[in-house]
């Protein structure tokens, strides 16, 4: 009779988790985490952290998460959100993300989450959840923290300038390329251009010649 009562009370309406507390949303809403997390009115007895968790890290935003679960009905969820270190803005959608060092995108209920620092991808549309080359993400900040200053004057961007252009190619070695890109522009401060192809790090071409 007492082990019929505790599957009884197990799968009956009692133990139910009423309350689920969430701590560390800053990017994500408390509702879709609490949502996310299946946790709400589940079995105490039978509710799984692990399987909460899983959930949860499904969100973009949502680096970790560490869930508890107390008898008779609470819960608590911790998250570890992402650090945004730019705004990544896809020229296919229009659409503005965050990313982080990881490469991930990821949306956030402020708008000031992130460093005002964009990278316009013109490669493909792009959607929450998705991961990018952390190499990449690296290069093109390194790229878009670049300004005239740090050029020359008529380089009004890191690849197009006032009628000429910087090629930097790929996200290899892209502290030598911008560092050798720096180093040609300082000591060509007149030089009619129509390129300068850094892509090779370890030789210069440019146009004309």
């Amino acid at each position: 009779m007492c082990a019929a009562a505790i599957v009884a009370a197990s799968i009956g309406p009692f133990w139910r988790i009423r309350d689920v507390s969430i701590e560390g949303a800053h990017h994500v809403a408390v509702d879709a985490v609490v949502a996310a997390s299946g946790l709400l009115e589940a079995q105490a007895f039978t509710a799984s952290t692990a399987r909460a968790r899983d959930r949860l890290v499904r969100l973009p935003a949502v680096r970790d998460a560490r869930v508890e679960i107390s008898v008779p009905g609470r819960a608590r969820v911790v998250l570890s959100e992402r650090v945004a270190i730019a705004r990544w803005v896809s020229t296919g959608s229009g659409t503005e993300w965050f990313v982080d060092a990881d490469g991930v995108l990821f949306s956030s209920l402020d708008p000031r989450g992130a460093p005002d620092l964009r990278v316009t991808d013109e490669q493909k549309p792009r959607q929450a959840g998705d991961r990018l080359d952390p190499a990449l993400v690296d290069a093109a900040t390194k790229l878009a923290r670049l300004g005239p200053q740090e050029l020359r004057p008529d380089a009004t961007s890191p690849r197009v300038a006032a009628g000429w252009e910087i090629r930097f190619g790929g996200a290899e070695r892209i502290d030598e390329k911008i560092a050798n890109a720096r180093r040609f522009l300082r000591d060509n401060p007149q030089r009619k251009l129509d390129y300068v192809d850094v892509r090779t790090p370890d030789q210069i071409v440019f146009s004309p010649s």
